[in-house]
């Protein structure tokens, strides 16, 4: 009798040891959560060809992951950060100076860059035909040390669907998703 006691204090200590430690789990996370990034950018668009890619400048985001993830809750930082992806992206036409649409954009890739990182694709486009939207592929990477710093920024190449020069004004929507724990 006495074994059968000890055996059931045992195994209801385990329980209970575990229930905690779920339950400390659960409070500690945080849900992963969107940090939307939107711009407007005007591009000088010159295509003398319609099979190289053209890089444009960078595109500072400069997004304070620290600042973001305190505003969902004080308690975490950027030390905290376990994961960010991309999980949208796409570029809307706004106006242009010649009547050019974003179907002269044929091709067009985006990439992330910050100090000390080498630029990493992140989203692709391929045979756009739509004047209005370019919606883009997403590569599913990994790129928690982007953000690590608030110094980053996008870069997009474009392939030219016709030769033409022109000064496009599109506005550019995205979304990074982050998860954060302790």
């Amino acid at each position: 009798m006495k074994k059968l006691s000890l055996l059931t204090g045992i195994m209801l200590m385990f329980f209970l040891t575990s229930c905690r430690d779920i339950v400390n789990s659960v409070l500690d996370a945080l849900p992963p959560f969107d940090v939307p990034f939107s711009t407007n950018l005007d591009l000088p668009f010159a295509s003398v060809s319609t099979t190289t890619y053209t890089r444009t400048p960078e595109i500072p985001m400069n997004i304070d992951l620290n600042a973001k993830i305190k505003e969902n809750n004080p308690n975490f930082s950027i030390n905290n950060l376990k994961s960010v992806k991309l999980n949208t992206l796409s570029l809307d036409y706004v106006s242009s100076q010649l009547g050019n649409k974003l179907d002269v954009i044929k091709n067009a890739k985006i990439y992330v860059k910050a100090p000390n990182q080498t630029e990493r694709l992140i989203a692709y486009a391929y045979d756009n035909t739509n004047p209005n939207t370019i919606t883009f592929t997403l590569t599913d990477e990994e790129i928690i040390e982007y953000f690590r710093t608030s110094q980053n920024s996008l870069i997009i190449e474009i392939m030219a669907s016709k030769v033409t020069a022109d000064q496009i004004k599109m506005k550019m929507n995205s979304g990074f998703k982050i998860k954060v724990q302790l």
